[in-house]
């Protein structure tokens, strides 16, 4: 019984193993097709991303705008974030409308450097937030990059962090009026506007006391 099973085997192994060989000829064109899709797919990611943000991703945020170099605006949605580091260079985000766990995954899947503070509404970054701002700043905002700052809706908080990271870096008064523009500044709150006031004073104080200023401690911090 044994001997005459043996070929039976033999013969059923030969089968299974060449009908489970491809031509050679056969899998490279499947690796070719496989190829050709996953091109295709990631052309087709960034025509419906084109298509969805428009040639200015940044202008389609609210509030969205360059402010002397600096990227403000509301918070973008996974596909704006995308969009702005494909188009700005956009290498890390600064978020000041505090925790955004679902924004922060999308920023780490992006690569991108990301930071939250919580800066009230109608209310401008304390002393110790535009330091910590300006650090963030010196890290990821060079070799052609940028950092994009942003409240909710892009309004007044981005607009006062942006004139007083401005002023910190060293920018004149005059010149961030000029970037910002009056009407831009018309839209701050009463406290906002105070805050950039105080910044300015206190790095221009020259060794004066400045009582009840919360920015007395100021100095340029180049970034």
């Amino acid at each position: 019984m044994a001997g005459r099973g043996a070929p039976v085997t033999a013969q059923m192994q030969a089968a299974i193993g060449g009908g489970g060989r491809l031509p050679r000829k056969m899998l490279i064109w499947q690796g070719v097709i496989a190829l050709a899709l996953v091109v295709l797919l990631i052309f087709a990611k960034q025509y419906v991303t084109a298509r969805e943000v428009g040639p200015d991703p940044l202008g389609a945020l609210p509030g969205g705008e360059t402010v002397a170099g600096l990227d403000i605006g509301g918070a973008p949605a996974d596909y704006q974030l995308e969009a702005l580091a494909a188009t700005y260079h956009v290498d890390a985000v600064a978020n000041l409308a505090g925790p955004n766990v679902a924004e922060q995954v999308t920023a780490a899947s992006l690569h991108l450097g990301y930071l939250t503070l919580n800066v009230p509404p109608d209310s401008a970054p304390t002393w110790a937030q535009l330091q910590t701002l300006a650090a963030f700043l010196r890290a990821h905002a060079k070799n052609g990059n940028s950092v994009y700052v942003h409240d909710d809706i892009g309004g007044g908080r981005a607009l006062s962090t942006a004139c007083m990271l401005l002023l910190l870096r060293g920018t004149s008064w005059a010149a961030v009026q000029r970037e910002a523009t009056a009407t831009g500044l018309k839209t701050l709150s009463p406290a906002q506007t105070q805050a950039v006031s105080q910044l300015n004073s206190a790095l221009h104080s020259n060794g004066k006391s400045l009582s009840n200023n919360p920015y007395s401690n100021a100095r340029i911090d180049p970034w």
